[in-house]
C-alpha cells in the first residue's frame, strides 16, 4: 500500500518541479514580445536551473546536491522580487504616472513574485516534517491564492472587469486563502474539512474554465490558429495558477510522518 506520509516530501518535491516547468513556459511566451530584451533572460535561464537542482534533491540526498538545491531556491525568491521592481520600473515611464498605468495596463507586476512563491514553498518541502510544517506549508499556500487573486485583479482590470464573471477568480481565490489559513490554524473538524475540499474544487473549477476562456478568447475572430494571439494577448497559462494552488493546498494537508506517535503521546 501507498505511504502517503513518508512520500510526502518527494511528492512535494516532484511537483514543485512541474510548476517551475511550467513557469518557464508560461515565461518563455510572455518575454518573446520583447524578444528577452535585456534582463528578460534571467528567469528564462533561472527556471531549468531550478527544474535541475530540484530533480538533483530528488535523485540523492549528498551534500552538494542540498547546496545546489538551496542556492537556486534563494535565487528563485532574489528573482521574484527584482522582477517585480523591472515590471514596475518599466511602467514607470515618467515622474507621474497614473496608477492605472503603472499597476494595469503595463507588464504584469504581479506575476514575478512567483518565482519568490514557489522558491519559498519549495524550501519549506524540505524542512524538518512534523505539524509545524504542514502549517506553515498550508500558511504558504494561502498567500499563494493571495497572489492569484492580486494577479488575477490586474489583468481583469484592464477589462473593467466586463463580462462580470471576471471576478470569480477573485472571490474564490479570497475563499482558498482563507480556508487555508484556517486549516493551518485549527485542528478542524469534519465538517470544517468538507468545506476546505469544496473552495479547493472550487478553485480547481475556476483555473480550468478560466483556461477555457482564455483559449476561446485568444481563439475568437480568427479563422485559424494565430500563434501571436496565444502568446501576447490573454495570457494562455495564468488561469492555471488557480488549478495549481489548490494542489499545494491539497498535498500540504496530507499527513506528516509521526503525526500518530505524537498523537498517540498527547492521549
Amino acid at each position: 500500500m501507498f505511504n502517503w506520509r513518508e512520500k510526502k516530501t518527494p511528492i512535494l518535491l516532484v511537483f514543485m518541479l512541474i510548476n517551475f516547468a511550467l513557469l518557464e513556459v508560461d515565461v518563455l511566451m510572455a518575454h518573446s514580445e520583447n524578444r528577452f530584451f535585456r534582463f528578460e533572460l534571467i528567469p528564462v535561464i533561472y527556471a531549468p536551473f531550478a527544474v535541475l537542482a530540484i530533480f538533483a534533491l530528488i535523485l540523492t540526498k549528498q551534500r552538494w546536491a542540498r547546496k545546489l538545491f538551496d542556492t537556486s531556491m534563494y535565487l528563485g525568491v532574489v528573482i521574484g522580487i527584482l522582477g517585480t521592481f523591472f515590471h514596475l520600473a518599466g511602467n514607470g515611464v515618467s515622474n507621474r504616472q497614473p496608477l492605472y498605468d503603472l499597476l494595469v495596463a503595463g507588464s504584469p507586476v504581479a506575476a514575478p513574485i512567483a518565482f519568490a512563491g514557489l522558491s519559498l514553498f519549495t524550501l519549506e518541502t524540505v524542512r524538518d516534517a512534523g505539524s509545524g510544517r504542514r502549517a506553515r506549508l498550508l500558511v504558504l499556500a494561502g498567500l499563494g491564492f493571495l497572489g492569484a487573486v492580486i494577479a488575477a485583479f490586474f489583468d481583469h482590470a484592464k477589462l473593467g472587469f466586463v463580462p462580470v464573471y471576471t471576478i470569480i477568480p477573485l472571490i474564490s481565490g479570497m475563499l482558498g486563502a482563507m480556508v487555508c489559513f484556517w486549516e493551518a490554524a485549527h485542528s478542524t473538524d469534519k465538517q470544517q474539512r468538507y468545506v476546505f475540499w469544496a473552495v479547493l474544487g472550487l478553485n480547481m473549477a475556476t483555473g480550468i474554465l478560466g483556461f477555457g476562456f482564455h483559449v476561446l478568447g485568444d481563439w475568437a475572430g480568427t479563422h485559424s490558429l494565430v500563434l501571436s494571439r496565444f502568446l501576447y494577448r490573454d495570457p494562455t497559462l495564468a488561469p492555471l495558477l488557480f488549478c495549481s494552488m489548490p494542489l499545494l493546498g491539497a498535498l500540504s494537508v496530507i499527513p506528516e510522518p509521526g503525526d500518530d506517535a505524537v498523537a498517540l503521546h498527547a492521549k
